[in-house]
């Protein structure tokens, strides 16, 4: 997960719709069935948020979409509904505040404070229990990962500190895909196992997700996560430096079809990026540079774009005066292309030959720089 590039992962939250109604219920209603069936064979959530006014909205997320909406009224809400299997849901609030939590066919309750909702108390099923096992050491390692963030930012760290604190942030991410993948291994019938396989597909070799894939029981590879993984291990093996690059299509500003065959040139630079990633947008400038200085001799730039808001990427398209081909991969870190790439974080990039070979991966800065220079 972690390299030698600080990278911006794909944690992406998208806000708010405007919600018109007291609760939009959009998770299985039944025209046919009646209202007593539904709450008995469903779930029912009971909340209590303190320190929060009355007739704030409370929203509960299926990743980035609202599945349902209500008020808080005396600082207690309640959500009803039914899911055709365990599911993770959020409970956010309009300031952004949120807590994760699996949703099952029966009665959860939830006790928060509104500044720590993420520490709220989770009474639930099954699956919400085993969500817990690993919980508490996973966090201790997250809130270490933090402390050595704030070090890699500071301006005047010296280059063998930041060396060691690069190590020590990959040690730490290798502590937790170990913790992960011993979940799995241990809890085959778990549908934490199917979706933290679904969650670390780009992370891990496509090797070890089909090792850990196979032992799951038939309920969990027929599952939504199941299904998707499947689908990864049916996608080409990830191409390695001196191998052939794999060709994809996707659309580009005006929704045309581009192919990365159609634009390749002397020497293709393919850089996967997205409009918020910090690190991505401070190295434009160096790269509409660099194509400057090379294009006239065969160098060529094709951007894919992460982002899940299109109008954010043209508009960083426009600021940064990209002058090269763009495409968008409309699932972000699970399109196709990422999957197939292995690509967990951006900035990422590659260069191809003009016979289609894998030449250089992960350039950036000087880096990039010196590459060119020596094919040019």
């Amino acid at each position: 997960m972690a390299k030698k590039n600080i990278k911006h992962h794909y944690f992406i939250i998208l806000f708010f719709l405007i919600i018109t109604t007291l609760s939009c219920n959009k998770e299985e209603k039944r025209k046919n069935s009646t209202q007593t069936k539904i709450e008995t064979s469903g779930y029912l959530i009971s909340g209590t948020i303190k320190n929060v006014s009355d007739s704030t909205f409370v929203y509960l997320y299926d990743i980035n979409t609202v599945k349902d909406s209500t008020l808080i009224l005396s600082e207690k809400f309640t959500f009803k509904g039914s899911v055709s299997e365990p599911t993770r849901r959020n409970i956010r609030l309009k300031n952004g505040r949120a807590v994760s939590f699996w949703i099952e066919n029966q009665e959860i309750k939830i006790i928060a404070e509104k500044e720590k909702l993420q520490e709220a108390s989770i009474i639930g099923g099954k699956t919400q229990k085993e969500s817990l096992i690993t919980k508490k050491s996973i966090d201790s390692i997250f809130k270490e990962i933090t402390n050595v963030h704030k070090l890699l930012d500071s301006e005047t760290i010296k280059k063998v500190t930041r060396d060691s604190l690069i190590k020590r942030q990959n040690d730490l991410f290798e502590e937790i895909n170990k913790i992960k993948q011993q979940f799995i291994v241990d809890h085959p019938d778990s549908y934490v196992s199917v979706n933290s396989l679904y969650g670390y597909t780009s992370n891990w070799s496509k090797e070890k997700v089909k090792e850990l894939y196979n032992p799951l029981t038939n309920k969990l590879k027929k599952s939504k996560y199941g299904q998707s993984i499947e689908h990864f291990l049916s996608l080409p093996k990830t191409p390695k430096i001196g191998e052939k690059y794999i060709d994809f299509e996707l659309t580009d500003a005006n929704n045309n079809p581009i192919k990365l065959s159609d634009v390749q040139g002397k020497y293709t630079l393919v850089e996967f990026w997205a409009s918020w990633c910090y690190p991505c947008r401070k190295s434009n400038p160096e790269l509409v540079k660099n194509y400057a200085k090379y294009k006239e001799k065969g160098f060529n730039i094709i951007g894919v774009s992460i982002d899940q808001r299109k109008k954010d990427w043209l508009k960083a398209i426009k600021d940064d005066e990209l002058p090269w081909k763009q495409s968008i991969a409309p699932k972000g870190f699970k399109s196709d292309i990422a999957l197939t790439y292995g690509i967990s974080g951006i900035p990422e990039n590659f260069i191809i030959d003009e016979n289609g070979k894998i030449i250089a991966k992960t350039l950036r800065g000087d880096a990039l720089e010196n590459k060119l220079k020596e094919l040019f």
